[in-house]
């Protein structure tokens, strides 16, 4: 079993994002600052809108603080046409559509991540087929076609890290083995038993985590699954105790509770967000659901501030200054302090100008990155105006929030 999602934010831009098709190429400019409330913590600043009025970037990569690579998708304006792949890099302070890697065009790109300028992997899947598992490197230079794990034919959002040339780990489609690249080849290990993972991430080759769930049954009537977590000492894969969580009694049909990213930041500070949920609409009672945010500091797990785990998604990414920024529009310093995000300033809209109704904009984001040797997060997502008729448009679009 494969637990529900986050509700909240997470929830909410799934609902956005449903069913809506994805339009025409990138290409985009930078706006100026938002505006800001005495209150509001600094707002996110939009670094890069495609000229698509329907379009969608889904994973990004910080190689330095100015070099990134992000990825996404594209159809006709219409909404017609077959789905386009697409690759936006950024070199200096500009976002600019960039080639496709050769045999990538026709392939579904899954997930980009990088540890350095000259190092960084675009990992995909054959269209049609059995969808066999293609990857890319970026050598600085140039993209080569290379290695790819053999069992894996499904690439999502957080199942690969890259730590080095000579080191990277992605998960296996099933959940319960791992697969590492050691600068020849990928070799595969079982994770501890009980063990299903649906993320991971490192901050050293000796400190590598990859969390989910562990099936626990039904059979006395609690949940069906609980958080887990386990991690990679450099020498085996060893599982961790994590809090467990339970509804009152009466309990709610099939409870179930996961992880479903984390966020190493180092041997000290893990993060990891999920949720503790159960079948709607079953006929037995319908309690509030809630996030999870687990925090491993001192050797062991512990359950994150009560208000902060509120507020947290899956796309929760470190600050690069001991807080977090928890979604679209809420950080979480170093003290633990709440601070709302102000909205980024509007984008223009399907006139081509910021009309009034472009007030009502949204940005929903598919992933966040921190920015290595800096305090500012890149989230890409999409900037989108729905259920206004024809001013209706969706832009993909990388925003960027200085934590400093």
């Amino acid at each position: 079993m494969k637990p529900l999602h986050l509700k909240g934010a997470a929830a909410l831009a799934v609902a956005a994002l449903a069913g809506v098709g994805y339009q025409t190429a990138m290409g985009g400019e930078a706006t100026p600052e938002q505006k800001q409330s005495a209150s509001a913590a600094p707002s996110m600043e939009v670094s890069y809108y495609s000229k698509s009025l329907s379009a969608e970037l889904t994973d990004v990569t910080a190689v330095s603080a100015d070099e990134g690579w992000a990825i996404g998708t594209s159809q006709k304006d219409d909404g017609t046409g077959d789905q386009k792949q697409v690759l936006v890099h950024r070199s200096g302070k500009t976002w600019k559509q960039s080639p496709l890697p050769e045999g990538a065009e026709k392939a579904v790109l899954g997930q980009i991540e990088g540890s350095a300028p000259d190092n960084v992997w675009l990992f995909a899947s054959a269209s049609g087929g059995d969808g066999k598992a293609l990857a890319f490197r970026w050598d600085g230079e140039q993209w080569k076609t290379a290695p790819a794990p053999p069992s894996v034919n499904a690439w999502t959002k957080r199942t690969v890290t890259v730590l080095g040339e000579d080191d990277a780990w992605a998960l296996d489609d099933e959940r319960q083995s791992v697969h590492h690249w050691n600068g020849s080849e990928w070799t595969e290990s079982k994770l501890p038993a009980g063990a299903n993972a649906d993320a991971i991430d490192a901050s050293g080759p000796d400190d590598v985590w990859a969390v989910g769930f562990r099936d626990t049954g039904d059979d006395g009537g609690g949940p069906m699954s609980q958080p887990s977590a386990v991690h990679w000492d450099g020498k085996e894969w060893k599982t961790t105790k994590t809090p467990e969580y339970h509804f009152p009694d009466p309990a709610p049909p099939e409870e179930s509770a996961s992880l479903e990213s984390v966020v190493a930041v180092s041997g000290d500070e893990v993060w990891a967000v999920g949720s503790h949920t159960f079948n709607h609409g079953e006929g037995g009672p319908e309690p509030e659901e809630e996030n999870i945010l687990l925090r491993w500091k001192g050797g062991k797990w512990q359950k994150g501030p009560a208000k902060a785990a509120e507020k947290a998604s899956i796309e929760t990414a470190s600050d690069g200054a001991g807080g977090l920024v928890l979604g679209r529009y809420w950080h979480m310093t170093a003290d633990g302090k709440l601070h709302e995000i102000a909205r980024h300033k509007p984008v223009p809209g399907r006139s081509g100008k910021v009309e009034e109704i472009d007030k009502k904009q949204r940005f929903w984001p598919d992933e966040m990155v921190d920015v290595p040797g800096t305090k500012q997060v890149w989230s890409v997502g999409v900037i989108e105006l729905g259920a206004q008729g024809d001013a209706n448009f969706r832009r993909g679009a990388v925003l960027s929030y200085d934590a400093g």
